[in-house]
């Protein structure tokens, strides 16, 4: 680790630093709650990591694996299966430079610091890597996780951070100082997806056994437990004003949850080709989903009506981002790890 300790704290806050090589048993209380003791962290890990029954297969994926837009609209992350990130300019889509991930992993998550200078990727070598955007050098690499990991999720802010991929748990992380926070369990399969609250108060987690749950971040408790998919959970995703959960999954179904009940608030789509990613405008009026058959959906949020539906390559959307500034503007990655956009009328939405 090139840089010394009192240096890392500006960093750990700005690249939002999932800092995976804490120790369990720092995974102390949040509040006035009593702190675990190294027995119970012990005891709690050991199981969190045991196997499930049987292995999600979905989530193997060729191509593009995530997309994200920096918060500062210059730049645009992309992560293909073959463990490349590539930085590209966001105006012209032209690659700046390209990360590689230790090992030649795949890269599974992405997520930019909230001025742009750090990436961090999260990869199937369970590591969480630190990247400084400018010059492409990786400033840490970080283990803690036994297993691969599929999914990170940041608060608006960045002082929370959630992890998870194929063990049963999901663990939430303090970015300002890295320090391991909690462990969550409940998922009794692989975790495929995560999402963290803008204010940071809730983690949201979908599973490979078709289950949502939704914890408190700083209790560890569960608030909710979300059942109406049948199949695998693959994407979930928090509205910009924290009031609505979506989740997409291998049934094909299309939810959104009223985040605070835990009930189904509008189903928009019931069935059909599996959908793999979703992304919220920054407005919250616009939801996308990306679907395994290569088509596109656009919902106006207000209205609870679809606005458009696109087929591009054929080739699965696995990840899709908004632009920053322009919601008009819809970006993703696609099996054949091709970078698409296409504009999204929404004059429902004003």
């Amino acid at each position: 680790m090139e840089m010394a300790a009192g240096s890392m704290r500006p960093l750990l806050t700005a690249a939002i630093v999932v800092m995976l090589g804490a120790a369990l048993t720092a995974c102390g209380g949040g509040g006035e709650e009593r702190p675990q003791t190294a027995a119970e962290a012990a005891a709690a890990n050991a199981t969190a990591l045991q196997a499930p029954a049987r292995r999600a297969m979905a989530y193997n994926r060729a191509g593009i694996t995530a997309i994200v837009a920096s918060a500062d609209g210059k730049t645009v992350a992309v992560a293909h299966s073959d463990g490349r990130v590539s930085l590209l300019d966001a105006t012209s889509r032209s690659e700046i430079k390209q990360l590689k991930a230790a090992g030649g992993s795949v890269a599974a998550g992405l997520i930019f610091s909230s001025d742009g200078r750090y990436l961090v990727t999260v990869d199937r070598d369970s590591l969480a890597q630190v990247w400084n955007v400018e010059t492409g050098v990786r400033r840490l690499t970080l283990s803690g996780h036994e297993h691969p990991l599929r999914a990170v999720g940041a608060s608006a802010d960045g002082s929370v951070v959630a992890t998870a991929g194929e063990e049963t748990r999901v663990m939430v992380w303090d970015g300002s100082t890295g320090k391991l926070k909690r462990v969550l369990s409940g998922p009794s399969d692989f975790v495929n997806a995560v999402s963290v609250s803008p204010d940071g108060r809730s983690v949201a987690s979908g599973d490979a056994s078709a289950r949502i749950l939704i914890w408190n971040a700083a209790t560890g408790k569960v608030l909710a437990t979300l059942r109406g998919h049948t199949n695998e959970v693959d994407a979930v995703a928090f509205s910009p004003d924290g009031r609505v959960l979506a989740s997409a999954g291998e049934d094909g179904k299309v939810l959104v949850w009223d985040a605070t009940g835990g009930q189904v608030s509008t189903v928009l789509q019931s069935s059909g080709a599996p959908m793999r990613s979703l992304a919220f405008s920054s407005d919250g009026q616009l939801l996308a989903a990306g679907g395994a058959d290569g088509r596109i959906k656009v919902w106006d949020m207000t209205a609870r009506k679809m606005l458009s539906e696109s087929a591009n390559s054929g080739a699965a959307v696995n990840a899709l981002t908004f632009g920053v500034g322009d919601r008009s503007e819809l970006l993703f990655g696609d099996g054949h790890s091709s970078v698409l956009s296409m504009s999204v009328s929404h004059q429902s939405a004003k």
